[in-house]
């Protein structure tokens, strides 16, 4: 539908909505898309997959050998590398999930976007990759602190000999 208004070329496509049909965003000249990019979108699959298959692969290696862990440190590093493995395993499963959202709308997401933006699967994917990247931080630093009293600990005692 025709609004009978000019909107200046510079206008478009700015993300400023001036017109109420959006035809100022949404035309030919206006391409938007979830992922913007054919090089975006390859890695969001790429890197998806493998982060979802590696890492279940990772989690499903340690939950079998977490009881041989012969010391409390080992179990910690364990139980910790497992749960980086599940954070990644979110993210990925976010980067696919998106993927996903981004091939159903393609060049349709546009128009769409408002939904989009208020839908529960548009916060449930924002819900899912922020938890993934924070259990992933989480156990990085947790790892991390462990590490750092080890090394404090063996330079309190004496030299550090590498086996």
């Amino acid at each position: 539908t025709s609004t009978g208004y000019y909107i200046d070329l510079t206008k478009q496509c700015d993300g400023t909505v001036h017109c109420l049909d959006l035809s100022d965003e949404c035309n030919n000249n206006c391409s938007k898309e979830i992922i913007a990019t054919l090089f975006l979108k390859a890695m969001s699959w790429i890197v998806g997959t493998l982060a979802v298959i590696l890492n279940s692969f990772v989690i499903v290696q340690n939950v079998f050998t977490l009881k041989k862990s012969k010391s409390s440190v080992a179990l910690w590093t364990k139980s910790l590398a497992m749960l980086i493995s599940f954070g990644d395993f979110l993210v990925g499963l976010y980067l696919l999930l998106i993927s996903i959202a981004d091939a159903l709308y393609g060049t349709g997401y546009c128009k769409a976007q408002p939904e989009w933006l208020t839908s529960t699967e548009c916060s449930y994917l924002g819900i899912l990759s922020t938890i993934g990247s924070q259990v992933s931080l989480f156990a990085m630093t947790i790892l991390s602190l462990i590490r750092l009293q080890a090394v404090a600990s063996k330079r309190i005692s004496g030299p550090v000999t590498i086996m």
